[in-house]
């Protein structure tokens, strides 16, 4: 019989990173981040429990408006910490997030910034922001990886557009599939639990599927610990951002094996663009 993850021992890891000051770290004994507080929130809603909000955590909340009082960091700190702000109920800024997001973009115009730019604007404030460089044409770097290809298609997914080369991007993406199951950063690369996630959620959006399903699956679920977390691989430490990586890889699988291709692909809804979040 296939592996299953176990959820409880994963829930048990997560609980253990809880701190004092309401939010997450990434082991019990370093303090909370915004990043790891993320992906213990994420994590939550895609395991189907209740959300947190302020009346029920009020820790978390006190913990999220003080992150909201500093300085903000870079633009994917900035879209993990507002998008948790926004599953948990915590009020948002709205005027200092277009400010930011501006600064952001005069600064730098990159796939990333733009694709955490447009994602804010859209799903934090549901506006759709005219600012300087987002108007420009959209292409994928060179040389890219398969997060860069899953940032590329979901703006391009944002905006209604048709994929030109959608068949050589498809093929590109299942040729990072290894041996192993898992995915690389590109074609004949390590496999990463991160990179599984990135290369599941940019076939989701061209309504594609894996070539090999079932070993992709067993390596996921191989990179679950003892200690109830995923490590990025079957060999490494568990931490939160790996364990986020392989629950959200396994639940776009679990769509696309269930047949629903593309439908996984509707970033309209909060759980579909969480889990299409890389």
């Amino acid at each position: 019989m296939a592996r299953q993850v176990d959820h409880g021992a994963l829930r048990d890891f997560v609980a253990k990173r809880r701190k004092e000051s309401g939010g997450y770290g990434a082991t019990p004994r370093l303090p909370a981040t915004i990043q790891d507080t993320f992906q213990a929130v994420a994590l939550t809603m895609v395991l189907g429990d209740a959300v947190p909000t302020p009346q029920a955590e009020p820790a978390l909340a006190d913990y999220l408006a003080r992150m909201l009082a500093v300085p903000w960091l870079g633009i994917d700190t900035t879209f993990r910490l507002l998008t948790t702000c926004h599953i948990c109920g915590v009020a948002i800024d709205g005027a200092r997030v277009r400010a930011h997001l501006a600064a952001c973009l005069s600064s730098d115009t990159s796939l990333a910034t733009r694709y955490y730019v447009r994602r804010i604007a859209r799903e934090i404030l549901a506006e759709e922001l005219d600012l300087p460089g987002l108007q420009r044409s959209l292409f994928l770097p060179a040389p890219c990886a398969v997060q860069d290809v899953a940032r590329f298609l979901f703006l391009k997914k944002m905006d209604g557009q048709s994929i030109g080369g959608a068949g050589e991007l498809s093929g590109w993406l299942k040729r990072t599939q290894n041996g192993d199951g898992g995915f690389g950063f590109f074609p004949g690369t390590t496999s990463f639990l991160e990179n599984c996630h990135a290369g599941l959620a940019a076939l989701s959006l061209l309504g594609a599927r894996p070539d090999d399903p079932a070993n992709l699956r067993a390596f996921i679920v191989s990179c679950q610990t003892g200690r109830g977390g995923f490590g990025r691989s079957p060999r490494a430490a568990p931490f939160l951002d790996a364990s986020w990586h392989g629950i959200a890889g396994l639940r776009l699988l679990a769509e696309l094996e269930a047949g629903s291709v593309g439908g996984v692909g509707d970033i309209a809804g909060r759980q579909n663009s969480l889990t299409l979040s890389v």
